[in-house]
Order: structure tokens, then C-alpha cells, then sequence
């Protein structure tokens, strides 16, 4: 059976964005097994207990059910560089340019596969059809010296992304490779980072060899 997961934020025993990570688990879920009866987050997520200060992390694995909800201490990840993982590339078969990632699988064996000879401070920013998408495991923001873009080209929408686009934080914008030069640094984001939690100034970026 396939099986999803999802990271919520857990600081200082409150969850982030529980209702949008809500939908997307109900989403997920209809879309895969048809109809069933709605999830209410607030009625599975432990309550704080022993995790109400400091920032943790929930992770839930589901597949048309929860299955296992863990919560551990955040550890923010140091990231100096990414390296370009240009799906267009000769060097990956040709069903590698249609590659997405709309859901949370929790089998990342392709992206995964696409770390090696990555070092513990890197990560890799993914190109498709000549266009930016995400890192690893985020979605990512770039900075033009006045306003924070991302790109429309994302694998995943991300709740943090989303959020921040609907409230006007960030604008969404097409963005080639090739724009990489009119900005000064990229942000990593997703439900644990907000926008510079992780920044990367963009001549960190490069070619993976």
C-alpha cells in the first residue's frame, strides 16, 4: 500500500499551519483511496505534554489512515551550498524529465539517489526543463534585493509556500537557471523553516559534479 508522511511544526506546543497540513493529509488521502471519512488532526496529534517549550518535530506516516505519529527535538541543518541537479541532463533517462513530486511519498528513493557524493552542508537544488524547482526537501525563495520570489515550477506545494504566498510575503514567479545571476541569495522553506532560517548566497550554487 502506498504510504505518505507529513512534518508538522510543534513550538512551544502549539502546531503551525495544522489546518493546512489537514487538508493536504485529506487531500492525499481521497485522492488515493477514494472516499473516506475526514481526518481531524487535532483529534491525533498528542498534546504537548513534556514538548511544550522549544521547537520538535511531528511526523506523521499515514496511507488511507494514520498510521504512526513521532515527535523529536528540531534540529535545524546547516546548508552552505547547493549543488544543480539538472533533470534535463543526458546523464538521467529520459522519464526522469517527468518526475514530480504533487504528494508526500514516503518512498524518496529517486531523491534520495540524487544525495550521493552530497557532504552534510550541502543540498541539491533540482532543474526541470530549465527551470528551478526544490531542494531535497524544501521549497525555496530568492532574493532580487527588494522582494522574495518563488518559483511556479515547485515539485511540491508546499504549506509553508503557500502560506506565505497567500498572505503576501512572497510573489511567484517563473524562474530559469538561467535568472540565477539577478539574485543575491536563496532561502530554503518549508514547515519547520520560515524565509531565512537557511539562506545561501547564490554564488554557492553550482553544478553538481
Amino acid at each position: 500500500m502506498l504510504r505518505f508522511i507529513d512534518t508538522i511544526k510543534l513550538a512551544d506546543g502549539h502546531y503551525e499551519l495544522i489546518d493546512r497540513h489537514n487538508e493536504r493529509i485529506n487531500n492525499t488521502i481521497n485522492h488515493f483511496f477514494g472516499f473516506n471519512p475526514e481526518i481531524d488532526l487535532n483529534l491525533f496529534l498528542p498534546k504537548h505534554g513534556k514538548n511544550k517549550s522549544g521547537t520538535h518535530k511531528c511526523r506523521l506516516t499515514y496511507s488511507n489512515h494514520i498510521e504512526n505519529i513521532e515527535i523529536t527535538p528540531y534540529i535545524k541543518r546547516t546548508i552552505k551550498e547547493l549543488k544543480i541537479i539538472d533533470l534535463d541532463s543526458p546523464d538521467f533517462p529520459t522519464e526522469y524529465k517527468s518526475f514530480d513530486y504533487e504528494f508526500k511519498y514516503q518512498d524518496r528513493t529517486l531523491i534520495n539517489s540524487f544525495l550521493t557524493g552530497i557532504n552534510d552542508v550541502s543540498d541539491i537544488l533540482i532543474i526541470k526543463n530549465g527551470l528551478l524547482t526544490d531542494t531535497s526537501f524544501s521549497n525555496i525563495i530568492l532574493f532580487d534585493g527588494e522582494k522574495w520570489i518563488t518559483p511556479d515550477t515547485y515539485l511540491l506545494n508546499g504549506v509553508k509556500r503557500r502560506y506565505l504566498l497567500e498572505n503576501n510575503e512572497i510573489i511567484e514567479r517563473k524562474v530559469s537557471i538561467d535568472d540565477l545571476n539577478r539574485f543575491q541569495k536563496v532561502s530554503l522553506i518549508n514547515a519547520m523553516l520560515d524565509p531565512e532560517d537557511i539562506t545561501i548566497d547564490i554564488c554557492n550554487i553550482g553544478r553538481h559534479s
